[in-house]
């Protein structure tokens, strides 16, 4: 007989009888409770389970999907070829178009009809793309089953921004932040819980930030921070398309001048002759050399010389040619008097490392900021200063006389094209990689304040939806449950199991749970959210979307498409803040990747028009590096080889 019912998910024995415990466990103080009571019993509830913040406690999904890795990788070793392996071979790359197939297949069946009816939900056509359907389409998709599940045996239901706020302290990389959490109360309600975790996190801040001012190595990281900060305003400038006056880019670049020396100075106030710090010294000499072949093309673009892009390639010491071609341009175009290009300047002296001078030097660095405007008297912020730049006047600039058009050609943002702000961040990450190497500690005191301070602007929000706190409600639970793929395709397989008349739906069916159960595999080991387009293209043989958390407020996905008629691409993202962007595009050939960079303008226009910044924006055809290994500046969060 046909079991027609998918109004309970078929899942593994073990979770049913989880399910069915807490339900009978907890179904007396929900059916006694008015909705008020239940209401303040569930923000009555403490947030923070510290077992699982730590990471000692496996979750029932990690459980479940380790298991389903266990088994596979046991059988590939033993070479198992019993029934279960060839199935595993038979996966649906095109799961979208599987579906549709499957539906087909349905057709004419009554007795299989509320199937093909639940199916038909799931996969809209292309025309129907939308930011709010591609998200519903994801959670719908069967690889969030056993979430579901695990999250349906919960006494009560949070509110995304504090499943955000409990997801980041997770996943806080800083161990000593996250063992402070151990500090917190277990009996709290919810606001107390929250009020709490903001108390512990202002004495961390308090702690680390003591720790960066007292630091020797504090003048490198705000020399990086402020040539970071001037990147991404050349950046936002370049894409917004902004005219700037004459004077207004010559104040812009004479201060991007002075905070590249005094980058160069403080890199060179360290005494690294020690055997020890020979990596150290190899990185300042990369600091010395991408800082001189900046201020080289700050000078040819003083002398309204084209040949400024010369210095702008990435660094790159085994380039003969093109340093042969620097060397030749440095010689014609010396620096003035008063404005000498800074040499290299290692100290031989035993003083400290932290020098007065150095002191005097550091507020230069602060001339940045991010949260500048981009308005044409623009300061970048309010109480910044032009530096020693401030008090020179447009006569006595040196960049007075530059070519706006070359200014533009220097910052432009065009495709795969070297500019300044490239440069900038190049000379602002090996500042930060000398500090790194120089000061662990002060590495990780910054790493850690990054992440209190996301963590506050987390519970700060986390607060304000503490109303919204409800105990869990078992019918809403269970519609979710109907309402995912996998839970679909789990009771067709089960009521066409044994039945010769659809043995070709049965295997269908099996195939397309395959490939879910392989997504939920992927995203097990990587750590990631891996999926498939939910949605019919015709054009599309296959598809494949990852999304991962980083560190802080850093967040990745990685597009993979295959189309009939253009090939394939791979598309990586990488967004920082919620508002930076790095974008990596590779395609299978020359003819599709000529066809986006003709499209990118309008793209990139387009992202802006959401407010975005594109910081990197990369496209390259398959051949010998992958986009990702060639384009070191995206922060990938995906360990490609691995």
């Amino acid at each position: 007989m046909i079991n027609t019912s998918i109004t309970q998910p078929l899942v593994d024995k073990e979770i049913r009888e989880l399910e069915r415990d807490k339900r009978i466990k907890d179904s007396s103080q929900r059916i006694t409770s008015t909705k008020d009571t239940a209401t303040k019993d569930a923000t009555s509830k403490p947030l923070f389970d510290k077992q699982e913040i730590l990471g000692e406690k496996q979750s029932l999904i990690e459980q479940k999907l380790g298991e389903l890795t266990n088994k596979l990788l046991s059988g590939l070793k033993s070479g198992e070829q019993g029934p279960n392996m060839p199935r595993l071979l038979q996966v649906a790359p095109n799961l979208a178009s599987d579906v549709r197939e499957l539906i087909k297949a349905l057709e004419g069946n009554e007795k299989l009809a509320t199937f093909k009816e639940a199916l038909a939900k799931f996969i809209k056509p292309i025309e129907n793309l939308s930011p709010q359907g591609v998200a519903q389409g994801i959670k719908d998709s069967g690889i969030m089953l056993e979430a579901k599940i695990a999250q349906s045996l919960e006494a009560q239901s949070l509110p995304s921004k504090i499943k955000e706020l409990l997801s980041q302290m997770k996943n806080t990389q800083n161990q000593e932040l996250k063992e402070s959490f151990l500090k917190l109360p277990n009996d709290s309600d919810a606001k107390k819980s929250i009020s709490d975790l903001e108390t512990l996190l202002k004495e961390q801040k308090k702690l680390n930030q003591e720790a960066i001012n007292s630091s020797p190595f504090k003048a490198l990281a705000k020399a990086s921070n402020a040539l970071e900060n001037a990147a991404k305003y050349l950046d936002k400038l370049s894409n917004l398309g902004k005219n700037l006056s004459l004077k207004t880019a010559a104040n812009l670049l004479s201060r991007i001048e002075s905070s590249i020396q005094n980058a160069q100075k403080s890199a060179n106030n360290y005494n690294l002759n020690s055997a020890t710090l020979k990596d150290a010294r190899a990185i300042r000499e990369q600091i010395n050399a991408s800082a001189n072949e900046l201020q080289n093309a700050l000078n040819l673009l003083k002398n309204k010389d084209s040949n400024f892009k010369a210095f702008l390639t990435r660094y790159d010491p085994n380039n003969k040619q093109n340093a042969t071609l620097k060397e030749a341009l440095s010689k014609q175009n010396e620096p003035k008097a008063n404005h000498i290009r800074i040499n290299i300047q290692t100290s031989n002296t035993g003083s400290t490392p932290h020098s007065s001078s150095l002191n005097a030097n550091s507020a230069q660095n602060d001339s940045f900021s991010q949260n500048s405007s981009l308005s044409q008297n623009s300061s970048f912020s309010q109480n910044a200063s032009f530096s020693q730049n401030s008090t020179l006047t447009q006569e006595q600039n040196s960049f007075k006389n530059i070519n706006l058009s070359q200014f533009k050609e220097a910052t432009s943002s065009e495709v795969n094209t070297p500019n300044l702000q490239g440069k900038i961040t190049e000379l602002a990450r090996t500042l930060t990689s000398l500090k790194n190497t120089l000061s662990p500690e002060l590495a990780s005191a910054k790493s850690a304040l990054e992440e209190i301070n996301s963590l506050a602007r987390l519970a700060k929000s986390a607060a304000k939806s503490i109303g919204a706190i409800k105990p869990n409600n078992a019918e809403q639970a269970l519609k979710e449950l109907q309402s995912d793929m996998k839970s679909v395709l789990l009771n067709l397989k089960e009521s066409t199991q044994n039945q010769s008349s659809t043995q070709n739906i049965h295997t269908a069916a099996q195939r397309l749970l395959t490939q879910i159960e392989i997504h939920q595999l992927a995203s097990f080991a990587q750590n990631s959210l891996q999926t498939y387009l939910p949605y019919h293209w015709d054009e599309l043989n296959s598809s494949n979307l990852s999304f991962k958390r980083g560190n802080k407020d850093k967040f990745y996905a990685r597009i993979e498409l295959s189309f009939v008629k253009f090939g394939e691409i791979g598309i990586v993202l990488g967004l920082a803040e919620n508002k930076f962007l790095d974008v990596s595009i590779q395609t299978g050939n020359d003819g599709f990747k000529e066809l986006i960079l003709s499209e990118t303008k309008s793209l990139k226009r387009a992202l802006n028009e959401l407010g975005l910044v594109v910081n990197n924006f990369f496209v390259a055809s398959k051949g010998g590096k992958s986009a990702y290994e060639q384009f070191e500046d995206i922060d990938l969060g995906y360990n490609i080889k691995a």
